[in-house]
Protein backbone atom coordinates (compact mmCIF):
# COMPACT_ATOMS: atom_id res chain seq x y z
CA UNK A 1 0.00 0.00 0.00
CA UNK A 2 1.33 3.31 -0.89
CA UNK A 3 2.19 6.12 1.75
CA UNK A 4 -0.22 8.55 2.76
CA UNK A 5 2.59 11.10 1.42
CA UNK A 6 3.02 9.24 -2.44
CA UNK A 7 -1.33 9.39 -2.55
CA UNK A 8 -1.40 13.18 -2.13
CA UNK A 9 2.08 13.68 -4.21
CA UNK A 10 0.40 11.74 -7.20
CA UNK A 11 -3.38 13.72 -6.00
CA UNK A 12 -1.76 17.11 -7.01
CA UNK A 13 0.54 15.67 -9.91
CA UNK A 14 -2.83 14.56 -11.67
CA UNK A 15 -4.61 17.97 -10.61
CA UNK A 16 -1.53 19.79 -12.06
CA UNK A 17 -1.41 17.66 -15.46
CA UNK A 18 -5.04 18.18 -15.20
CA UNK A 19 -5.33 21.61 -15.15
CA UNK A 20 -2.46 22.33 -17.66
CA UNK A 21 -4.08 20.41 -19.72
CA UNK A 22 -7.02 22.28 -19.87
CA UNK A 23 -5.46 25.72 -20.39
CA UNK A 24 -3.46 24.49 -23.09
CA UNK A 25 -6.82 23.32 -24.68
CA UNK A 26 -8.46 26.82 -24.29
CA UNK A 27 -4.94 28.28 -25.55
CA UNK A 28 -5.10 26.20 -28.53
CA UNK A 29 -9.33 27.40 -28.64
CA UNK A 30 -7.95 30.97 -27.97
CA UNK A 31 -5.73 31.09 -30.65
CA UNK A 32 -8.41 29.34 -33.15
CA UNK A 33 -10.75 31.98 -32.18
CA UNK A 34 -8.03 34.47 -33.08
CA UNK A 35 -7.40 33.05 -36.00
CA UNK A 36 -11.38 32.63 -37.23
CA UNK A 37 -11.72 36.38 -36.42
CA UNK A 38 -8.96 37.75 -38.19
CA UNK A 39 -10.44 35.55 -41.27
CA UNK A 40 -13.63 37.45 -40.22
CA UNK A 41 -12.46 40.76 -40.81
CA UNK A 42 -10.28 39.94 -43.49
CA UNK A 43 -13.53 39.02 -45.39
CA UNK A 44 -15.38 42.23 -44.09
CA UNK A 45 -12.32 44.28 -45.59
CA UNK A 46 -12.60 42.48 -48.90
CA UNK A 47 -16.54 43.55 -48.77
CA UNK A 48 -16.12 46.96 -47.45
CA UNK A 49 -13.20 47.77 -50.29
CA UNK A 50 -15.08 46.04 -52.67
CA UNK A 51 -18.69 47.86 -52.36
CA UNK A 52 -20.42 45.03 -51.76
CA UNK A 53 -23.64 45.56 -49.32
CA UNK A 54 -24.32 42.26 -49.86
CA UNK A 55 -21.72 40.49 -48.26
CA UNK A 56 -21.45 42.89 -45.53
CA UNK A 57 -25.47 42.79 -44.67
CA UNK A 58 -24.69 38.31 -44.07
CA UNK A 59 -21.94 39.52 -41.66
CA UNK A 60 -23.94 40.97 -38.97
CA UNK A 61 -26.70 39.81 -36.69
CA UNK A 62 -30.08 40.74 -37.52
CA UNK A 63 -30.39 43.16 -34.77
CA UNK A 64 -26.84 44.83 -36.13
CA UNK A 65 -26.46 48.72 -34.27
CA UNK A 66 -23.73 51.38 -35.96
CA UNK A 67 -22.90 54.53 -34.03
CA UNK A 68 -21.32 56.17 -37.19
CA UNK A 69 -18.21 58.61 -36.80
CA UNK A 70 -20.82 61.57 -36.43
CA UNK A 71 -22.44 59.67 -33.57
CA UNK A 72 -25.22 58.64 -35.61
CA UNK A 73 -26.89 55.79 -33.53
CA UNK A 74 -28.46 53.43 -36.07
CA UNK A 75 -30.67 50.08 -34.77
CA UNK A 76 -31.20 47.68 -37.79
CA UNK A 77 -34.61 46.80 -38.57
CA UNK A 78 -33.24 43.42 -40.17
CA UNK A 79 -30.98 42.15 -42.37
CA UNK A 80 -32.48 44.03 -45.75
CA UNK A 81 -32.29 47.01 -43.37
CA UNK A 82 -28.21 46.47 -43.22
CA UNK A 83 -28.01 45.64 -46.80
CA UNK A 84 -29.62 48.99 -47.87
CA UNK A 85 -27.85 51.04 -45.09
CA UNK A 86 -24.51 49.53 -46.59
CA UNK A 87 -25.87 50.22 -50.25
CA UNK A 88 -26.73 53.81 -49.57
CA UNK A 89 -23.81 54.61 -47.91
CA UNK A 90 -21.63 53.54 -51.02
CA UNK A 91 -23.79 55.43 -53.28
CA UNK A 92 -24.86 58.27 -50.97
CA UNK A 93 -21.69 58.62 -49.19
CA UNK A 94 -18.60 57.11 -50.84
CA UNK A 95 -19.78 57.96 -54.08
CA UNK A 96 -18.78 54.22 -55.28
CA UNK A 97 -15.11 54.78 -53.64
CA UNK A 98 -14.13 52.76 -51.09
CA UNK A 99 -12.58 53.77 -47.78
CA UNK A 100 -9.29 52.13 -46.49
CA UNK A 101 -9.50 48.41 -45.04
CA UNK A 102 -8.76 48.22 -41.14
CA UNK A 103 -6.11 46.23 -39.45
CA UNK A 104 -6.60 44.54 -36.45
CA UNK A 105 -4.63 46.36 -33.05
CA UNK A 106 -6.51 43.65 -31.09
CA UNK A 107 -8.92 41.01 -30.11
CA UNK A 108 -10.34 41.00 -26.46
CA UNK A 109 -12.64 38.02 -25.55
CA UNK A 110 -15.48 38.93 -23.20
CA UNK A 111 -16.48 35.41 -23.07
CA UNK A 112 -16.00 32.14 -25.17
CA UNK A 113 -18.93 33.45 -27.84
CA UNK A 114 -18.29 37.25 -28.05
CA UNK A 115 -14.56 39.20 -28.98
CA UNK A 116 -14.36 42.62 -29.22
CA UNK A 117 -12.03 44.10 -32.09
CA UNK A 118 -10.04 46.93 -32.55
CA UNK A 119 -8.69 48.15 -35.33
CA UNK A 120 -7.55 51.02 -37.47
CA UNK A 121 -8.23 52.60 -40.71
CA UNK A 122 -5.82 55.24 -42.22
CA UNK A 123 -7.20 58.13 -44.33
CA UNK A 124 -3.82 59.19 -45.08
CA UNK A 125 -5.40 62.07 -48.12
CA UNK A 126 -7.89 63.08 -45.62
CA UNK A 127 -11.62 63.60 -47.23
CA UNK A 128 -13.29 65.99 -49.36
CA UNK A 129 -16.85 66.39 -47.89
CA UNK A 130 -19.95 67.05 -50.85
CA UNK A 131 -20.00 70.88 -50.34
CA UNK A 132 -15.54 71.49 -50.62
CA UNK A 133 -14.94 70.99 -47.00
CA UNK A 134 -11.44 69.27 -46.89
CA UNK A 135 -10.95 67.10 -43.64
CA UNK A 136 -7.23 66.79 -43.54
CA UNK A 137 -5.35 63.21 -43.02
CA UNK A 138 -7.03 61.55 -40.01
CA UNK A 139 -7.33 57.72 -38.79
CA UNK A 140 -9.81 56.14 -37.54
CA UNK A 141 -10.54 52.95 -34.40
CA UNK A 142 -13.43 50.94 -35.22
CA UNK A 143 -14.84 48.80 -32.28
CA UNK A 144 -16.55 45.45 -33.60
CA UNK A 145 -18.59 43.69 -31.36
CA UNK A 146 -18.55 39.98 -32.55
CA UNK A 147 -20.89 37.28 -31.66
CA UNK A 148 -20.62 33.56 -32.23
CA UNK A 149 -23.33 32.07 -34.07
CA UNK A 150 -24.49 28.64 -35.24
CA UNK A 151 -23.34 30.47 -38.40
CA UNK A 152 -19.80 31.96 -37.58
CA UNK A 153 -18.95 34.88 -36.60
CA UNK A 154 -21.18 38.40 -36.78
CA UNK A 155 -21.17 41.49 -36.13
CA UNK A 156 -23.42 43.10 -33.48
CA UNK A 157 -22.35 46.51 -32.84
CA UNK A 158 -19.77 48.61 -34.93
CA UNK A 159 -18.24 52.03 -33.20
CA UNK A 160 -16.45 54.16 -35.57
CA UNK A 161 -14.30 56.67 -33.30
CA UNK A 162 -12.60 59.24 -35.69
CA UNK A 163 -9.08 59.82 -34.47
CA UNK A 164 -6.62 63.16 -34.46
CA UNK A 165 -2.76 63.15 -34.71
CA UNK A 166 -1.16 64.52 -31.52
CA UNK A 167 -0.69 68.29 -32.32
CA UNK A 168 -3.72 68.51 -34.93
CA UNK A 169 -5.91 69.10 -32.57
CA UNK A 170 -8.06 72.07 -32.94
CA UNK A 171 -9.54 74.43 -30.44
CA UNK A 172 -11.14 72.48 -27.55
CA UNK A 173 -10.31 69.19 -28.82
CA UNK A 174 -6.42 69.29 -26.94
CA UNK A 175 -6.89 66.32 -24.52
CA UNK A 176 -4.27 66.83 -21.27
CA UNK A 177 -2.15 64.43 -20.17
CA UNK A 178 -3.40 62.31 -17.30
CA UNK A 179 -0.54 63.11 -15.55
CA UNK A 180 -0.75 66.72 -15.75
CA UNK A 181 -1.01 69.04 -12.51
CA UNK A 182 -3.89 71.49 -12.79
Amino acid sequence: MPSKSKLIWNTVGVAVGMVVAFGAGRMLAISNDEHEIRDFISRWNQAYTGLDAVALASMETADFELIDRFGHWIKSEGPEFNERLWSMTFRDIYHGRPGPARSIESIRFMAPDVAIVQARANHPDGVTLDDGTRIPPFWEINTYTLIRTTSGWRVALLNIHNQINPGDEGVGQLVPKAGAKH
